[in-house]
């Protein structure tokens, strides 16, 4: 008897389209390329059918009954297992402004009608290969990092290997190799993106992972990629080689240092602190978010904020602030130290706080706090 072979499932594409002439020409010029389809024509129908079938592209129409599709578009790029979904506007609109918004909210490409079959055909395969190219990357990296050995092989950065960077930091670990971790890289021209990271557990096992978490920031810290879509990329590939119940904690900065614009994500992470040039004020940048590794659906705290000449920002894990009660407590106390040694240049200031804040406290956790004069 000769074995079985099953046939490879045919992409779903979604059609939101609210005229039955169009749904019908696109469901013909798809069908007739071997693509599965499903017709939706409200807004309703739409959030129906992708939570339930999840489809691997979507056609939409701009203007629907019962909503916008620039407003589904910017809606899904933020719901949970979703968001990866490719959207191309189909619409009679070929105003300039109509595709740039559309492209603001998270579109892909943008068809105009009359529809041509072989323009519809070419955008949707394109990008149907694209989201392939994507996963395929994604599981390579994960089949990459999985052969990394569980020694801490890269070392994390010194104040000194980027002066341009303008940071300092005080390390404590429970072990001389640990589940903390923190990095600083050049990003692109006049930009430095600054993490630290927590993962699970407080044994030698944990550095396993700090080691697949540096190599894989590694290759996405690029100006191609935002602070978000890294720690997307990241969540993708660590979900799938981290053991059960194991994870990180993770806040991202990136600083462009000429503008002094500040864009932060956070992945269940304590917060920033920023303090202000005149020591006046320290304020505890309060985000929410999934951490990494754990959910395939997660979703980060993000924020953008533009900084002052003088100020600092200081990143840190949670093994600062937990030591003495409840975390948002701790959080108060470091932003307080941060504020009251202002007048001690950076390099002073981040020892003598990690100092004041676990002055006789048993280190029972890693504990990392990076400071950076903007």
């Amino acid at each position: 008897m000769s074995g079985f072979v099953a046939k490879p499932v045919a992409p779903l594409v979604l059609i939101v389209e609210d005229d039955l002439t169009t749904s019908r020409m696109l469901q013909g010029i798809l069908a007739g390329a071997g693509f599965r389809t499903a017709m939706v024509g409200s807004v309703a129908a739409a959030w129906t059918s992708l939570r339930e079938q999840q489809p691997d592209l979507v056609l939409l129409d701009v203007n629907l009954p019962d909503g916008n599709g620039f407003e589904i578009c910017h809606q899904l790029q933020q719901e949970p297992g979703l968001g990866q979904i490719p959207v191309l506007f189909i619409s009679a609109n070929n105003d300039l402004a109509a595709k740039v918004r559309g492209f603001e909210a998270g579109g892909v490409d943008y068809i105009s009608k009359p529809l041509a079959a072989a323009e519809v055909l070419a955008r949707v395969g394109t990008h149907l290969r694209l989201k392939r190219a994507y996963e395929a990357l994604v599981e390579l990296q994960a089949g990459h990092l999985d052969r990394l050995t569980t020694a801490q092989q890269n070392t994390m950065p010194l104040p000194q290997d980027l002066p341009e960077a303008r940071f300092q930091i005080a390390l404590k670990q429970k072990l001389s190799a640990g589940g903390d971790f923190y990095d600083v890289i050049p990003s692109g021209e006049n930009s430095v993106d600054y993490l630290v990271a927590d993962a699970s557990g407080h044994d030698l096992g944990a550095s396993y992972w700090t080691a697949a978490l540096k190599a894989l920031v590694a290759e996405h810290a690029n100006p191609l990629n935002s602070p978000a879509d890294i720690l997307r990329s990241l969540n993708l590939s660590l979900g799938r080689i981290l053991p059960p119940g194991n994870f990180f904690t993770l806040i991202y900065a990136r600083l462009n240092r000429r503008s002094r614009r500040l864009s932060l994500a956070n992945a269940g992470h304590p917060p920033a602190i920023i303090t202000t040039a005149n020591g006046q004020e320290a304020k505890i940048v309060q985000q929410e978010g999934d951490v990494v590794g754990a959910f395939s659906d997660a979703v980060f705290g993000l924020t953008e904020m533009t900084l002052r000449p003088g100020d600092r920002l200081f990143l840190y894990s949670d093994g600062l602030v937990e030591t003495r009660g409840p975390v948002a407590a701790g959080v108060k106390r470091l932003a307080e130290a941060c504020r009251a040694h202002c007048a001690q240049p950076l390099a002073d200031l981040v020892p003598a706080v990690m100092n004041e804040v676990t002055t006789g406290q048993v280190v029972t956790d890693d504990m990392v706090l990076l400071g950076v004069d903007v």
